[in-house]
């Protein structure tokens, strides 16, 4: 193995620690709370100026849905697999 495709391993190795550390089980506040919420999400993000790819789990009609958003294109994506998700992220970090 050469050190670029060592070098490469790693890296893939490091974004896919990154994104089971940014995956969390949804929880879904009702009402007030929901908009509460979406607010202070987006407050942050203002403030902090992320540019962050973020993945998140939901269950919808008792089946589990993976959701990325990528804040560069304001763009949210549905999958109905870890493996899509990761599929997903290889194919956008190598284009």
């Amino acid at each position: 193995m050469n050190t670029t495709t060592r070098n490469s391993n790693s890296e893939l190795n490091r974004q896919r620690q990154r994104l089971e550390t940014l995956v969390q089980p949804a929880q879904q506040p009702l009402g007030v709370g929901q908009a509460l919420s979406t607010l202070g999400d987006r407050l942050l993000n203002f403030f902090t100026g992320t540019q962050e790819l973020r993945v998140w789990q939901s269950t919808r009609n008792g089946h589990q849905v993976w959701f990325a958003h990528d804040p560069i294109t304001n763009r949210t994506r549905s999958f109905y697999s870890e493996q899509d998700v990761r599929h997903w992220l290889d194919k956008r970090y190598y284009e």
